[in-house]
């Protein structure tokens, strides 16, 4: 099921596998991360949170320049409902009030108001019946709604059971032509990996040839699990909560936390970060650190794409995964399912 596909914006076509870095623009609307689009060529893309910035003094900045003058013209701009902000906070944020913030702003992708499913929630009560009724009322609102043509909606699929989010797929794309949809709610989950799989797959085979989305997992070890099972889009903040822990991706393996790297000039890297600053240049600066772990996860999914145009998308995973057995094993488990064998 991994796959090259190309998701037409607004703004510009782009090339899938596709990762968002989370911006959460800091406490004061600065932001507190790097600059990444000036420097990665290929990741001109980011995710930035609606309950966020609701609650930001950037967000009458973005209502009066755009996201493309206020951060780069050819940037492709997806912006989270923040449901599971809202849903933490106890608000009652409308969806069309998230729908009017993602079109003024100038958002290419936007996700509709969801209401996440917690994992402590029982999947059978009237409240799980009724957060997915909302969920799937609000995507309906939003789409007849939207004053934006040109701005692409994707449905957002939440629930902890599986037969009811393919439910709600049914159920959506009878009643609204969205452009894509976006599975919320498996943060929770990530160390369940035969459940990671099981839904995504599950998802992935109902919405057909559809985009997907998955929040919050694009970490670089989640994200050629993700590929391998058809994944088209990812989001993640791993990059900026990394650095703010001095904690460093290593190339095509994982990560390692500043302290345990011995004394050394230069990282074992060749980025333009760890090219142009000695060791102990990145380890003191949490931003560096940070655009640092962004080449990483490019450097990954550029060797991802590579591999999928070769048809040589399994021998590489067998390789790259088999240094953490969980991932590895949550591979071997996914190939089962797509292979039918399980």
């Amino acid at each position: 099921m991994a796959r090259i596909f190309v998701i037409d914006t607004p703004t510009r076509p782009i090339e899938t596998p596709v990762l968002f870095p989370v911006n959460n623009t800091g406490h004061r609307g600065e932001g507190n991360g790097p600059e990444y689009w000036t420097e990665i060529p290929d990741m001109k893309t980011m995710l930035l949170n609606a309950h966020l910035l609701y609650k930001s003094s950037i967000l009458q900045t973005l209502m009066a320049e755009g996201l493309h003058r206020h951060y780069t013209q050819d940037g492709v701009f997806f912006i989270d409902s923040g449901g599971f902000q809202n849903r933490t906070s106890d608000l009652t944020i409308d969806p069309i009030e998230i729908l009017r913030i993602q079109e003024s702003i100038g958002a290419d992708i936007a996700a509709t108001l969801d209401i996440p499913v917690l994992p402590q929630e029982n999947t059978l009560t009237q409240k799980h019946a009724e957060t997915l009724r909302t969920c799937v009322k609000n995507a309906l609102i939003t789409l007849q709604h939207r004053e934006r043509e040109d701005m692409l909606i994707y449905a957002c699929i939440q629930g902890g059971d599986i037969r009811a989010m393919l439910n709600m797929v049914d159920y959506l794309q009878k009643r609204g032509q969205f452009d894509g949809f976006a599975i919320g709610g498996l943060v929770p989950k990530r160390s369940d990996f035969q459940q990671i799989v099981d839904t995504i797959w599950a998802v992935r085979k109902r919405i057909g040839d559809a985009p997907l989305h998955v929040f919050g997992l694009g970490g670089p070890s989640y994200i050629p699990l993700l590929v391998y099972l058809g994944v088209d889009t990812f989001d993640s903040s791993s990059y900026l909560r990394a650095g703010s822990k001095r904690v460093y991706f290593v190339p095509g393996q994982g990560s390692v936390d500043f302290q345990d790297i011995g004394k050394c000039t230069w990282l074992p890297c060749v980025c333009p970060v760890c090219s142009a600053h000695p060791c102990n240049e990145v380890r003191e600066d949490r931003r560096l650190i940070a655009l640092h772990n962004l080449w990483m996860i490019a450097y990954e999914i550029r060797k991802l794409k590579i591999a999928i145009r070769e048809n040589s998308l399994e021998p590489y995973l067998e390789q790259r995964l088999k240094p953490n057995p969980l991932i590895y094993g949550a591979y071997h488990y996914a190939k089962g399912k797509i292979r039918g064998f399980t």
